[in-house]
């Protein structure tokens, strides 16, 4: 049976209240009765010297002496014998020596204690003297179980309150829970609350807020993988049916776009699996010394058959600089960043790409021509898939900044755009 934090509060609250007040009252009663008992038995003991003086000096009757403390909480009596007592040879002993005997001989069913009795011989009587319970306030434990009975009721009635401005927030956020699990994120838990529980409640609307964001970005992943896999497909299935009616010409060159596009899917693929491998943190990432210069110029040489099929003229001004880091991984974002210049450039415009030093940081820019990337867009152009313009049919970024993101991340290294630019865009790496 599932049980509630509410009531498991209030109970372990109770018992803990019970327990604890038990404890208190036994010791509390304990050490009030051993006092009390102390001072009565020193009333009792100085009562019966002052009686015993005046019975035997005055000459005041026995029953004058016994209505002098009848409204009194002190009890006394004369007798004739002490055999009620059941005294044993010593005590008797001492009476006779005219010693003041004091002893607890007088019990009371209610209680566990006895009360304490003074005895004295004068003449041929004796004086007994005895507290009056109902006067003195003997039953401590009854006084002091009974008011903790009542605290015990007054504070189960205030803690269950008080546990139900506890446990509130925590139904609130049990609520919320329930909604995100059933997918909707568009939750957010106030709290003014300075405690863990308000910790909790931030802990939570960030969790929620990050889960809005990655359903948002699995859904752009599923629309923009489709149609970064769509194009190229509808194009070698375009070109191929026309391979079956063209003459020799045509046919070379619809070779040689299909060819193109399997290898832009293959690319494709590629990077994929690369972001995978990088984000799941399960490729070796080993730092080691070598030229960032000479590793930027083999990337411009490689991708030498797009930009030289574009006319595009490239101003290379790269110094020299060795830097530690992943070889392999870096080697990515420059193929990247380059691609993605050439890709966006019309034919015949220039790209500008500079290395330098400056500041104590290493700082690499790749500037085109192209269209540019408005300013509402800037900000998520390193996101997995995102493609500014979705109604264009061109390429797009597929996962390659979202690659080079990641591993400039992985190095300390920051990325960024630079909006000044009226044409155009400018990339700027600082490692």
């Amino acid at each position: 049976m599932k049980k509630s934090i509410y009531v498991q509060l209030v109970l372990i609250f109770i018992g803990v209240f019970i327990i604890s007040n038990i404890v208190s009252s036994i010791f509390i009663s304990l050490s009030m009765e051993q006092n009390l008992k102390a001072q009565v038995e020193s009333q009792l003991v100085h009562t019966v010297e002052k009686i015993k003086e005046v019975y035997e000096n005055e000459k005041i009757s026995i029953e004058d002496l016994e209505k002098l403390f009848h409204d009194i909480y002190i009890n006394i009596k004369f007798i004739d014998d002490v055999e009620r007592y059941d005294l044993n040879e010593e005590m008797k002993s001492e009476l006779e020596k005219e010693k003041i005997l004091v002893f607890n001989g007088y019990g009371h069913k209610k209680f566990s204690f006895s009360l304490p009795v003074v005895i004295a011989k004068a003449g041929d009587h004796y004086i007994v003297a005895k507290p009056k319970l109902k006067d003195i306030g003997f039953n401590a434990r009854s006084f002091i179980m009974t008011t903790n009975i009542v605290s015990i009721a007054i504070g189960s009635i205030i803690f269950l309150f008080v546990g139900k401005m506890i446990v509130k927030p925590i139904r609130r956020l049990t609520k919320a829970t329930e909604k995100v699990a059933a997918g909707d994120f568009n939750i957010s838990l106030e709290s003014h609350r300075k405690d863990e529980i308000d910790t909790l409640i931030s802990s939570f609307n960030t969790m929620a807020k990050k889960l809005k964001s990655i359903e948002i970005l699995r859904s752009d992943f599923i629309s923009n993988i489709s149609h970064e896999f769509k194009t190229p497909l509808t194009s070698i299935q375009g070109y191929t049916k026309l391979l079956k009616d063209c003459n020799e010409v045509d046919k070379n060159e619809y070779i040689d776009i299909i060819i193109e596009e399997t290898k832009r899917l293959s690319m494709l693929a590629t990077n994929i699996l690369m972001l995978n491998k990088i984000e799941g943190e399960n490729v070796s990432i080993y730092m080691e010394q070598f030229s960032m210069d000479e590793q930027i110029r083999k990337a411009i040489l490689l991708l030498e058959n797009k930009w030289s099929d574009k006319d595009i003229q490239l101003e290379i001004d790269l110094e020299s600089v060795e830097y530690k880091g992943n070889q392999n991984l870096m080697y990515q974002v420059w193929i990247n960043l380059i691609d993605n210049a050439i890709k966006f450039s019309p034919n015949g415009e220039n790209i500008e790409i500079k290395l330098y030093k400056k500041h104590g940081k290493i700082i690499f820019s790749i500037m085109d021509n192209g269209t540019g990337i408005s300013k509402e867009d800037q900000d998520r152009v390193f996101e997995k898939f995102y493609k500014a313009d979705k109604s264009r049919n061109t390429e797009g970024n597929g996962p390659g900044l979202s690659i080079v993101k990641r591993i400039l991340d992985i190095h300390q290294g920051e990325i960024s755009l630079d909006n000044s630019l009226k044409k155009g865009t400018k990339i700027i790496v600082k490692l």
